[in-house]
């Protein structure tokens, strides 16, 4: 076989490459879209501070979450997925190269991603960067693989690569950063009802998200908010995460370099939770299982524009450098915070 390559669909997310390639994958399933559109409601948001290292991080994804390394995550939780986790030091024991067991691993219908150098990107200056890659196909042809990811300045997209800058990217990862790093994906043979209750379940969790514990959530972070010596960690769930961008823009306002300068990923995954909202919307009015409603179909999508302006303002303020710009998005999203939990309370006494 000379080429090899593996259904990955088109998906309308743009933030994290993880959940936008679970989508691309589930997405070419007969009932995957139906599966997809009766999850990811919920959102989390995380603030993380390493006081001994001073490294900072902050995030909003889908909950539960689909970040590459961590378990368990909506890889492990899909029906139409089977996951599987080895260690890169099988791979280097007993393939003579990581392109065989790519190789190897394509023709048997698997999916995989690990953890590679960057250095082949056009947005990476030399080696250096490591940063998780789905591969899904390969051309002997060209000797060349086929890799999803947010290559070229954070845009989610497919890229081909030579098979001897594969083999340099996985050697550059060292084995003892990422000692269990190779994940496998296959699809398999699965049947999805579509479940409004749930929707209903999720908006109403994603609104009021104190009113029970996420035993999944406290397993991984037991208290919402943890600060010693060592670390600060605090965790956010859904309307609450408009406080955690808030938090952001008061950080950038102040000066304060508790958050990453320049980050506009959380701003992107509010924009993916309203496509998605949208898209269910449509999807559950045109097979029966809600209402339609011209004050909501209206409002979701000036939800959608609003999140979209208030992410290209962020775009803006890290080229102009103009705190005014802050203010502005600080002021917007209240108004979108507000109007969200009108919407959403609306979808949910549309939904029969």
């Amino acid at each position: 076989m000379d080429i090899k390559i593996l259904p990955l669909e088109t998906v309308p997310l743009t933030a994290w490459a993880e959940q936008n390639f679970l989508f691309g994958i589930v997405k070419s399933q007969v009932t995957g879209w139906d599966w997809l559109l009766n999850q990811f409601i919920q959102l989390r948001g995380a603030h993380y501070v390493n006081f001994e290292y001073g490294a900072v991080d902050s995030s909003i994804t889908f909950y539960p979450y689909s970040i590459h390394q961590l378990a368990p995550n909506m890889f492990d939780l899909c029906p139409f997925i089977n996951k599987y986790t080895i260690p890169k030091k099988y791979v280097m024991n007993h393939y003579e190269s990581f392109y065989d067991f790519v190789k190897e691993t394509l023709d048997d219908g698997f999916y995989l991603s690990t953890f590679l150098d960057q250095f082949f990107r056009k947005d990476r200056d030399g080696e250096g960067f490591r940063h998780p890659n789905f591969i899904y196909g390969y051309n002997k042809k060209n000797d060349s693989v086929y890799l999803a990811d947010n290559f070229e300045y954070g845009k989610f997209c497919k890229k081909e690569i030579s098979r001897i800058d594969l083999e340099r990217a996985f050697e550059l990862v060292s084995d003892n950063l990422w000692e269990v790093s190779v994940f496998l994906y296959k699809l398999v043979d699965y049947h999805h009802q579509f479940n409004s209750k749930y929707v209903k379940e999720q908006i109403e969790d994603y609104l009021h998200p104190n009113r029970g514990i996420c035993y999944f959530n406290r397993t991984v972070c037991i208290e919402p908010v943890h600060m010693d010596e060592h670390y600060l960690n605090e965790v956010y769930f859904g309307v609450e995460c408009y406080d955690l961008l808030r938090n952001y823009i008061v950080a950038l306002i102040e000066g304060n370099n508790v958050y990453l300068n320049d980050d506009w990923r959380s701003f992107a995954m509010l924009l993916d939770h309203k496509i998605i909202m949208q898209e269910r919307y449509v999807y559950m009015v045109e097979n029966t299982y809600m209402n339609g409603d011209d004050k909501l179909r209206i409002g979701l999508a000036e939800l959608k524009d609003e999140c979209a302006i208030v992410r290209n303002l962020f775009l803006k303020y890290t080229v102009k450098r103009n705190t005014l710009i802050l203010f502005r998005i600080a002021e917007r999203l209240h108004q979108i915070q507000e109007k969200d939990k009108e919407y959403m309370n609306l979808f949910m006494d549309k939904i029969l």
